[in-house]
């Protein structure tokens, strides 16, 4: 799990400070002493991004089956008593059971601060908390650096709407920090209606009311006291972000107010979300003047592409608006446009797919800005032999983001654009930059490119010279707690917090120690990959070589390297992961590929050991990946690509694309081909993995990326 800090929370925690000095509150607890099943895999998990050299082929060092009781290695830290990590634990397991007020009381008897702040910490995570809107605010006030500080301030803004606070404190509160959700816009809009600002407080109230998640009950009070201040426009623009949102009874609500019209849109929507055999049946049903509504657009093209239409559905999504505000969601928007654009490039239609992929609205989310910018530039370069017009494009990822993974690819494909127009010198700059990324996958390819021998991955960085400032962080005394409780999912979010927050590359170090020192993979590669995003050397943290435990190999050895980066990137070294697919432990073995693969190894098939047996989850999973290995002829590419999609979608891909173990073949268009969203960035990700993962297990291993994507046994 990952805490993202909006940009407005610095401001707000001295507005935090203020109201809970403003409502005398201190706060609770601070006083006292594959196939089929395959591809079910790939479609229904989500990309996850996440080991010490071993002995042996492919079986992998031990997990410690106790934790041990340690400090962090460079100095004394103040300790927690064995008896304030008793009530820690009581508290803990006291809210697991419901009893918040229960773990409340238990934190007030907890002598040690940090304890006693960790257990009111993890009591306003919960969805029980009972705390009002003190609680949450005084802990954000003295706690700028804790992680979730976000949601605490939500939370906090939902109750000062029922606990109906003055109007002055409610602008005072505003004054210094602007709400961070619709229940606070509605707080402030109620201060200063009863102030008589109603000017000022109709912005808010539509505001609120458009674009956020509002309960039927908050709904009602909404409407009983400032419907007046709502339009038409302000009721169609909650209606499609709830539709967007996939809150169809709000929508609905929100369609009836409007009329008839709208609310045929909204229910044949409903019906193509759902694929209802009556969606087209609904969608035929809306009145004719009603087919140029944006809404209803969208959804003709939706079911249109479903029936394979391709082509007109093409056409409507091009005759629709770009105006974001007629839209309503860009990102929506932007998601059908991309997979538009895929179906057209498999017809032949590469002019079309570059205008749906360019035009429209502008996608909201980072990452999809970037993935739109980087469809329209590769599109323009390998398909219409526009080189100057990708180049406009692969130029606009650098100002959508700072993330090194993009920016490489960016120089990567600029370098590409450079070849074309026969700009040697301006090429290999271009490579030379992308090839700073050595742990990703087009900074290695940048690096392929430029015949550089290895990857160049940054070492630990040097401890803070100040060695015990580290062991003051209150963090650092609250991972230490939550390790020797075996709180694991609880590091997880402290772990995930500091690599996106703090700056100090020693501090990290020291940080990533400890949980190596613990064996926790996933402690390390959640703080390591949050630095490693922000452009900060933890590569050696980003990639663990532990928490991984020994198995007994039934068919041909992988590498320990290929090993890992698969367990990074399917569980993120989490043996408790489960998908709603069936996807499950370290390697995520689906059940029908567990079948599969034990009858094709000769071992037993255990479904309850899959889940439970760690090193029996190895075991298959590594099987599986030897086995599709033997099946590609050793292409590691088809190989991960068929891990996660399955066999029989890798087949349709190498009948439609070609074979990328043929030189007349581009590997990395190939990769860029498939129409997954998720499989493409898995096979990006295990590659860049896997090459990280030989130099961390061997310091001499050369950088083989570009022959591993054509590789081809048969071919020796």
């Amino acid at each position: 799990m990952k805490t993202r800090y909006r940009s407005a929370l610095v401001a707000a925690l001295a507005c935090a400070s203020a109201l809970a000095i403003t409502l005398a509150v201190e706060p609770a607890g601070a006083r006292g002493a594959k196939g089929a099943h395959s591809t079910a895999k790939a479609a229904g998990k989500a990309a996850k991004s996440t080991g010490k050299k071993v002995a042996g082929k492919s079986k992998v060092a031990p997990e410690k089956s106790v934790v041990p009781q340690i400090a962090l290695a460079h100095g004394p830290a103040p300790q927690t008593s064995a008896a304030d990590i008793a009530l820690v634990k009581s508290a803990s397991e006291a809210l697991r059971h419901g009893g918040a007020s229960k773990a409340t009381e238990v934190a007030a008897t907890i002598s040690d601060p940090v304890a006693r702040k960790l257990v009111e910490w993890i009591v306003l995570r919960s969805d029980h908390s009972g705390a009002d809107s003190k609680r949450f605010l005084a802990f954000i006030a003295g706690n700028p650096g804790w992680p979730n500080l976000g949601m605490f301030r939500k939370r906090a803004e939902a109750m000062l709407w029922v606990e109906n606070i003055k109007p002055a404190q409610a602008l005072s509160f505003f004054d210094r920090s602007p709400p961070q959700s619709g229940m606070g816009l509605l707080v402030l809009a109620r201060a200063l209606i009863a102030q008589g600002d109603i000017e000022a407080a109709k912005p808010l109230i539509r505001e609120a009311w458009r674009y956020h998640t509002l309960s039927a009950d908050v709904e009602k009070q909404v409407l009983e006291r400032y419907s007046e201040y709502l339009s038409r426009a302000d009721h169609k623009a909650r209606m499609e972000k709830r539709l967007f949102a996939g809150d169809n009874e709000a929508a609905l609500r929100a369609a009836h107010r409007l009329g008839s019209a709208d609310l045929a849109i909204a229910q044949a929507r409903i019906a193509i979300n759902r694929k209802g055999g009556n969606a087209r049946k609904l969608l035929d049903a809306v009145p004719a003047d009603a087919r140029q509504d944006p809404g209803y657009l969208f959804a003709h093209a939706h079911l249109l592409r479903h029936e394979n239409k391709i082509a007109e559905a093409a056409q409507v999504l091009l005759s629709a608006p770009c105006d974001l505000a007629q839209v309503h969601d860009g990102e929506e928007w932007w998601v059908e446009r991309r997979i538009m654009a895929r179906k057209l490039l498999d017809l032949g239609d590469a002019r079309s797919a570059y205008r749906v992929v360019a035009e429209g609205a502008e996608p909201t989310k980072e990452n999809s800005r970037i993935e739109r910018h980087f469809m329209a530039g590769w599109i323009a370069l390998r398909f219409l032999d526009d080189p100057a017009m990708a180049a406009t494009h692969f130029k606009r990822i650098q100002d959508v983001t700072r993330h090194p993974t993009s920016h490489a690819r960016s120089h990567y494909w600029l370098g590409r654009v450079a070849e074309a127009l026969n700009q040697p010198n301006e090429a290999r700059a271009e490579y030379e930059t992308a090839a700073r990324g050595s742990a990703a996958y087009y900074g290695q390819l940048a690096r392929a490119r430029l015949g550089l021998p290895a990857l160049a991955l940054a070492p630990p960085p040097a401890k803070p010279d100040k060695q015990a400032e580290a062991n003051r962080l209150e963090l650092v005394r609250a991972l230490e707690i939550l390790y020797a409780l075996n709180e694991r999912q609880l590091v997880i979010t402290l772990m995930a917090s500091i690599g996106e927050s703090v700056n100090d590359p020693g501090t990290l170090s020291a940080l990533g120690e400890l949980a190596e020192q613990y064996e926790d993979a996933r402690g390390m590669l959640h703080m390591g990959k949050g630095a490693l995003a922000r452009g900060l050397p933890l590569d050696y943290y980003a990639f663990p070589t532990v928490g991984v435990p020994r198995y007994s190999a039934i068919a041909p050895s992988i590498e320990n390297a290929m090993l890992f980066a698969i367990i990074r990137q399917e569980s993120a070294f989490d043996p408790s992961d489960w998908s709603h697919a069936q996807a499950m432990g370290l390697m995520q073995v689906t059940p029908e590929a567990g079948k599969d693969t034990c009858k094709r190894f000769g071992c037993t098939y255990d479904f309850k050991r899959l889940r439970t047996d760690s090193p029996y989850n190895l075991q298959v999973g590594a099987a599986e990946i030897a086995g599709v290995l033997q099946d590609y002829r050793g292409n590691q590419l088809l190989a991960f690509a068929a891990y996660n999609a399955g066999r029989g979608r890798v087949q349709e891909w190498i009948a439609k694309y070609g074979d990328p173990r043929d030189p007349k073949v581009d590997p990395v268009d190939w990769v860029e081909r498939i129409p997954f969203m998720e499989t493409r960035n898995y096979v990006q990700r295990v590659m860049e993995n896997f090459q990280v993962y030989r130099v961390r297990f061997g310091n001499d291993a050369p950088l083989t990326i570009d022959k591993d994507l054509r590789r081809d046994a048969a071919a020796r």
